[in-house]
Order: structure tokens, then sequence, then C-alpha cells
């Protein structure tokens, strides 16, 4: 299962909520497994005792001590065991968070990549709310992953679905004598509210909500609609089908994805300021925001020359246009614009914040770019797709192109006119080609071009 685990440190995932909690808990670890890295897997809420049988090796842990030998043993046979304690009635028993503590600060010696710990319980219901005791996480927990079925979205919310129904409407602030039908807007709010999924998440933790059972179309709109309202705050998730073993289980990604439009060329072919070139009747810079506007995160402009020309036309967009950027669009100066392309992408790469994941580069010179090229190359991000670029007639072009934040810091070191050309021809075998006509992707650089 993929994760956006740290590559300097082991992680602890502590996943807390219902609707696949166990599944995931044990997806994470065993695929880690299979990809050569060890992963240990424990709970600290009780779990079901025929669930040892989902783990090739099982190490029980019968008092307060780890069996360490025990645990590199099957570590060094399996890459991946269960940590659990004894049997109770049809039971295990869950581990002490310290003792949970106690493994990751070791985690590192023995080539543990991660450590996932399944934190609470939801009695095999897709929602619920914590009680006052829950959730039990350890104090090492890196990443904190509530979990929520989508199979509950658009039921009323009830004992039959929901593991303390009323505490999920106390949570939500829903009346509790009326019946509420559970929405995506519900799902989303649920799993990242401090008294709900976010419940106990220590300060260096990151949140990553899983919205699984996306396998009906309706299902995956539901967790579609909860999944967008979170990255427009900046929070990202993730869709996926844990419990089935013959797909990969995370469907689709979302998180916050911005657009980066680079206005800063002087346009010496062009003869005149390029970007306030009218194509179509409007500036070539305002069709360009126009097409960026269609997806839903942030969106840079990088100017350099002409900068004042340039801000003047933004300081007066057509009213709906505005309307549709909102408090979205920013405005980046790149004082070093003679040195070339990569200099404007340099200062898109360290003015973008953390929770921006991915990003799509533009030119401002393309002015028959459809926006449906743009959402379909973020669709690619979300379907797991790191690198995305146009292709036309069996050629892939350069822009506009995506490139996800693992392959930022390679695009700091592009040096001179060239943009993230190279860094897609070096990946090419990586790269997701759309589907473009040539006019789409046509280039304005001289006065002959536009006719």
């Amino acid at each position: 299962m993929r994760l956006a685990l740290n590559p300097a440190h082991p992680d602890v995932i502590s996943v807390v909520g219902g609707g696949g909690k166990s599944s995931a808990v044990f997806r994470i670890a065993l695929d880690l497994a299979k990809s050569g890295r060890r992963a240990v897997i424990t709970h600290t809420a009780r779990i079901a005792a025929f669930q040892t049988a989902w783990s090739p090796a099982t190490v029980e842990v019968l008092d307060d001590t780890l069996p360490w030998a025990d645990i590199e043993s099957a570590l060094g046979s399996h890459n991946v065991c269960l940590l659990t304690g004894p049997v109770v009635a049809d039971r295990r028993a869950g581990l002490p968070p310290h003792l949970v503590d106690e493994l990751a600060q070791r985690a590192a010696n023995l080539g543990i990549a991660a450590i996932t710990v399944e934190a609470d319980g939801s009695k095999m219901r897709p929602a619920k709310a914590p009680a006052d005791h829950e959730p039990v996480l350890p104090d090492a927990t890196t990443l904190l992953t509530p979990v929520l079925g989508l199979d509950a979205v658009g039921t009323v919310i009830g004992p039959r679905l929901f593991h303390r129904d009323e505490l999920v409407r106390q949570v939500l602030e829903l009346p509790g004598s009326t019946d509420n039908r559970f929405t995506p807007r519900h799902a989303a709010d649920l799993l990242v509210h401090p008294a709900g999924g976010a419940k106990a998440r220590p300060s260096a933790a990151r949140l990553l909500p899983i919205f699984n059972k996306a396998d009906t179309p309706l299902r995956l709109l539901f967790g579609r609609l909860a999944a967008r309202r979170l990255a427009a705050g900046g929070q990202p998730a993730l869709l996926t089908a844990v419990g089935d073993a013959s797909r990969n289980p995370v469907i689709e990604r979302w998180g916050t994805l911005a657009v980066v439009i680079l206005a800063a060329g002087t346009s010496s072919r062009f003869g005149a300021p390029k970007q306030l070139a009218v194509v179509n009747g409007r500036p070539m810079l305002t069709s360009a925001l126009a097409v960026a506007a269609a997806l839903p995160g942030p969106i840079y402009v990088v100017t350099g020359a002409y900068a004042a020309e340039v801000q003047a036309l933004l300081d007066n967009l057509p009213a709906e246009l505005r309307q549709q950027l909102g408090e979205r669009l920013h405005v980046l100066h790149n004082a070093n614009w003679e040195t070339g392309q990569s200099s404007s992408l340099h200062v898109s790469l360290r003015s973008m914040p953390d929770l921006v994941q991915a990003a799509i580069w533009m030119p401002v010179d393309q002015p028959y770019l459809d926006p449906l090229l743009l959402c379909r190359l973020a669709s690619a991000w979300r379907k797991g797709a790191d690198l995305a670029a146009p292709e036309v007639n069996g050629e892939l072009r350069g822009a506009p192109a995506l490139f996800d934040r693992s392959y930022w810091p390679e695009l700091q070191s592009v040096a001179g006119d060239g943009g993230g050309r190279s860094v897609l021809r070096h990946h090419h075998e990586h790269v997701f080609a759309v589907a473009a006509p040539e006019l789409a992707l046509r280039d304005i650089d001289s006065p002959s071009d536009l006719t």
C-alpha cells in the first residue's frame, strides 16, 4: 500500500476509526515486506484472535518486555511480523503504548521501515467517533490515519453502521432527535475533527485520512466529494479498497495541486510583451489564468520582464475570472528572469508551501490550451502518476507538465532555458502521457504565429 513514508527514519503509523482499519494496518506492512522492506504490525486495542493468520509470523508479548530475539528472527525470515498480546477469550490483548514507543526507538537498528498500529476499535462498523478512553496512541506516532468506510455515506446515522452513533452526531453538531443522513461533507469533517479522527493527534504527527471501500461508482463519487473538500483546505487524503488483495489498494490520492504560469520572459522574438498580446479577444495571460482556474488549487504567476505591465493586467482582470480565482492567485517575481526559464522554475519551487504535493507548470504563450488537458494531468496524479505530460502523435511534449513533489529536488538542479523538459526526458519511462491535439499546444513565439 503506497504511503509517503519518511525515508530518513522509521514511521509509526497509527490507524484509527472504522471501515477497514484492520485491513489497512496489515496491508501497509505486508506490502512493505513484499517490496523488501521490514515492517511490524501491532495494536494497542484488542483485535480478533483469528487475525493472527493474516501475518506470516506472530510474536507474542506476555509481559512488559519485548522479545527482541523473536522479533529479529521473524523479520529475518519474513520481513514482517505481528507483535501481539495474549489471547483473551476470542480476542488478542493490545500492547501498552510505551512498548510501541520502545520498539520505535530501536526500529532503525532493526532495519524497520514502518510500524503499523491499530489504535482503537469499531466493532466492525464503517464509521465511528472515539470514546473518552480512545484512541490509545503511542507517543512515537508519526502518521495518524483515520479510516472511514464509504458504505456509511448516504445512510442514516444510527447504531447499525456507526459505532457510538450518538458521539458521531455530537462531533458533527447534529440534532439527536432526527434522522440525520451522513453526507460526504460529514465524512470529511468527522475524519479531521479534533474530537473525531484527529483526536489526541501528537503534535509532530502528520494526518492522512483514508476513505475506504471506494469500490463502486457511487462510493467513489462520495469519496471524491469528501476528499475534494479536504484538499481544498490543504489536507491530503486517500481513496482506497484495502480489503481487495487482487488490486492496488490506493485508488486515488487527493491533496493540494498547484498550477504555475511562467510569464517572466522578455518576448524578444515577439517584439512586445507576449503576456499581454491579445489572442481570440483576450490577453494570453488572461487565457492562461482561465485555464488554470479549472483546477481547485492555488495558482502562481511568475513575473520577470514587464512585471509592472503584467501586474496592471492582473489588477484589472474581468470580474467573473477574478471571482473564480479568489484568494488562490499568487504573484511571484523572478529577479533573475534574464538567466532563462529555469530561474522562474526555481522561484516557484521555493515559494510553494509544504501543503502543495504536486504542481503543473504551464507557459503563458499557449492560448489554445483546453482546461480539460490540465484536469487530465491532475487526474493522472490522483491515480498515482508522479510525472505527467501531453503527447501529440506519439511525441511527448514538455509543457504543460505535472511534477510530484518527489521530483522537485531534481527540478531545483535544472539550469538555463529548458524548464522541466530535461527531467521528463531523463525519466521518460515513468511519465504518464496524456493525449492532446497539436493545436492545443501551439506556442506563440512571433507575430506570424497569430495568423
